[in-house]
């Protein structure tokens, strides 16, 4: 579901360390400058890094969290926004404007909600579960898989009493041995999954394999788009996907995942 956007200020409450590179911060809205409604999870903000020369270009986040006071994301650092991120104390003001984007739709007809999250697709992913927890009426226990290359790459997180969490690494250093596709494979083969509506946020491998298993089980699959959206709001085109159905002309087609997206369901698009 697109949202109508606002613009504003939001105070760094506080900022930690989840996993190996990766932070959670927490912020609340300066006096009146919350948007009109509560940001759902898959949609997303940007802001704008305060350092120069990086405030040319705003920098889109998913939320991990949000409510009426404010609201959270999971970042990786991994660049100069995100490092010049790191780096904010506790009070400094980040100029944000959202929500943005098609947000996750609710399960239906009672399908037990799959979500598969790896790397800094975790913050959408975790949000989502949230969600699905205390909504009695989506469907079911949520069932979540993430994936990371080792134990210090997963992330920190406080999830909900009422979902289910498979861990699963690279390695084998934490939780299942294996990929997220190993694990799904097998929640599959034990029967778990008859009626399952899956939810994907992270690098395309996995979530490409994530919807390979939809498509075989014949379940529904809900993508989350990880796009450089330079504006946010459909005017650069930078951020387009390639669909799976051709264009008018017999070419490709594509849509901007900042508008017509960052959610997808996974059908859509070419793979």
């Amino acid at each position: 579901m697109g949202q109508h956007n606002s613009r504003g200020g939001a105070r760094i409450i506080s900022q930690k360390e989840v996993a190996r590179g990766y932070r959670e911060i927490r912020l609340e809205y300066l006096d009146g400058a919350g948007p009109d409604r509560i940001p759902e999870p898959g949609s997303f903000f940007t802001f704008l890094p305060a350092g120069h020369p990086l405030q040319t270009m705003r920098r889109p986040f998913a939320y991990s969290a949000a409510d009426e006071k404010g609201f959270s994301f999971i970042y990786e650092i991994r660049g100069d926004a995100t490092s010049d991120l790191a780096e904010r104390p506790d009070g400094a003001v980040l100029d944000w404007i959202g929500p943005l984007g098609r947000s996750f739709p609710m399960p239906q007809n009672r399908r037990r909600p799959v979500l598969v999250a790896g790397g800094i697709g975790i913050g959408p992913m975790y949000y989502l579960t949230c969600r699905l927890s205390a909504d009695s009426g989506s469907g079911g226990e949520p069932l979540v898989i993430v994936g990371a290359r080792t134990a210090a790459l997963v992330p920190e997180l406080e999830w909900p009493d009422g979902a289910e969490v498979v861990i699963t690494t690279d390695d084998g250093t934490r939780g299942r041995p294996g990929t997220v596709l190993s694990a799904l494979e097998a929640e599959v083969s034990e029967g778990g999954l008859s009626r399952a509506e899956f939810y994907s946020c992270g690098p395309h491998p996995m979530m490409a394999a994530v919807h390979r298993l939809a498509l075989a089980t014949g379940a529904p699959c809900w993508t989350s788009m990880e796009e450089m959206m330079a504006c946010g709001v459909g005017a650069c085109q930078g951020c387009a996907v390639e669909l799976a159905e051709q264009g008018a002309d017999g070419g490709a087609a594509y849509q901007r995942a900042c508008v017509e997206g960052p959610v997808f369901s996974s059908r859509e698009l070419a793979w």
